[in-house]
């Protein structure tokens, strides 16, 4: 009842490894808008992790380091929302194993597990 029809000796399943492309989830302007979005958030948190690095007890020392903490999962945040719908968009344009599809499902795990201890931290602390 449930099993597939039976098939040839030679016959080969190609119909089963493709990846029908479906049409884009986005229309043009959305995803241009998306990608500054991912872009600046992806340019300021690599600056602010630049300030930390030379400085972080100047930076924990002027704001504090529940509010150093903060402004990193906000980062994250920014990071993470732009590149969890582009990883959907392009997953819906393309197969499951495209470029853009690896590079921002990548982008969104080390985002959410940077940024989700220091949301944490931050609203808890």
């Amino acid at each position: 009842m449930f099993r597939s029809p039976q098939k040839a000796l030679f016959d080969d399943g190609q119909d089963e490894l493709h990846a029908y492309v479906r049409g884009p989830l986005f229309p043009k302007p959305v995803l241009y808008a998306l990608l500054a979005v991912f872009g600046i958030s992806l340019m300021l948190t690599a600056d602010w992790f630049g300030l930390l690095l030379l400085n972080a007890d100047g930076v924990i020392g002027a704001i504090g380091l529940l509010n150093t903490l903060r402004v990193m999962a906000a980062l994250m945040t920014g990071v993470a929302i732009p590149s969890v719908l582009l990883m959907f968009h392009y997953r819906s344009s393309h197969s499951y194993i495209s470029e853009e599809n690896v590079f921002f499902a990548v982008t969104f795990a080390l985002s959410f597990m940077m940024g989700l201890p220091c949301a944490l931290i931050g609203l808890f602390g």
